[in-house]
């Protein structure tokens, strides 16, 4: 039978996805059934190099190095419920989940959470001072979760699976989330909270070699991105009644890929690239431009986010390119 966990929240309710469910099935990788969606696998990639275009200058600021003297030893998450305000999260030295929130022009320092994870976290803002964060913990395959009710963090709490990456989290409207991981299996699996219990897990199928990324670019909207076993990068869309099959991005990633929403059907897809890099692409609402090179030397999968239209911030492990040194989290901005 379907797995459900329930997870009761006691100043806030969230709706389920409706998703069209085509079959299900059990699945002995993830230790639970599944709810199969639209399955598929990934396609041939495109052969020939992809050409990038020279450093994006109008309206990106410079590299900067985020403030506070903390040691990441994960990709960063960053998630945002108000305008010109970023909430930062990364595990730190001995598995500790870290956060620091950048609000009225000026950070506010790190703050420790606890939590001794064995991953990046991935944290999402389903309201106004509403967020959860999901991660892997130290001794655990499973997902756990945790959540800020705009004064205090929750617990943490099991959600299950048998996970081998970090965790991907998505709010598609207001008090909804959902939260994606790539399975025992290496296909891409979702739990989501239907306002009374959580649904685990959906299988999406795929060959997975990074963890997945995830952005709503409109209501009861969802896109993920994922590396494939080719290591290009593969989208999945889900427009409000189905899943689409899988489709080739055009790149070659070294890392985990990140996406964010910056308007109505906009869209910005980042990932490391070969030379270590910052690379960008992005749907203008009719068709994809890019690649470019931003830059950055970075070390880890970059975080993005949109607190308002035309805007992104980034984040990423920065390392010096001349010494090799950690830089700590360094960030770019763009403002439209």
């Amino acid at each position: 039978m379907l797995l459900v966990l329930a997870l009761w929240f006691t100043t806030a309710s969230f709706v389920p996805l409706h998703a069209r469910v085509t079959r299900s099935q059990s699945s002995a990788n993830m230790g639970l059934t599944t709810i199969v969606l639209m399955p598929a696998t990934m396609g041939d990639a495109v052969d020939g190099p992809v050409g990038l275009s020279p450093v994006a200058q109008s309206g990106w600021g410079r590299w900067e190095a985020v403030p506070g003297a903390v040691l990441a030893t994960s990709a960063p998450s960053v998630t945002t419920w108000s305008r010109d305000r970023l909430e930062v999260f990364v595990r730190g030295d001995g598995g500790a989940l870290l956060w620091q929130t950048f609000a009225d022009g000026k950070w506010l320092g790190w703050r420790n959470i606890g939590g001794g994870l064995a991953s990046a976290p991935a944290c999402a803002a389903w309201g106004q001072n509403r967020m959860s964060c999901f991660a892997l913990r130290q001794g655990s395959s499973a997902v756990w979760h945790i959540w800020w009710n705009g004064e205090r963090w929750s617990e943490w709490q099991n959600l299950g699976g048998i996970a081998t990456s970090a965790p991907a989290a998505v709010s598609w409207r207001a008090q909804r989330v959902a939260v994606f991981v790539r399975g025992s299996d290496n296909k891409m699996y979702q739990a989501y909270y239907d306002g009374q219990r959580w649904i685990s897990w959906i299988n999406h199928e795929g060959i997975l070699t990074s963890a997945p990324a995830c952005t709503s670019p409109g209501d009861n909207q969802l896109q993920c991105f994922v590396r494939g076993s080719n290591n290009r990068l593969y989208r999945r869309v889900w427009n409000g009644i189905q899943w689409t099959i899988w489709e080739d991005m055009g790149v070659n990633a070294t890392s985990a890929p990140t996406v964010a929403s910056w308007g109505p059907n906009r869209i910005s897809l980042f990932t490391r690239g070969d030379n270590g890099n910052l690379l960008h692409r992005y749907w203008d609402g009719s068709r994809w431009i890019g690649w470019e090179d931003l830059g950055g030397n970075i070390a880890s999968s970059p975080a993005c986010v949109s607190w308002g239209a035309n805007s992104l911030d980034c984040f990423a492990r920065g390392v010096d390119p001349v010494f090799n040194t950690d830089q700590g989290l360094i960030r770019r901005s763009w403002r439209g």
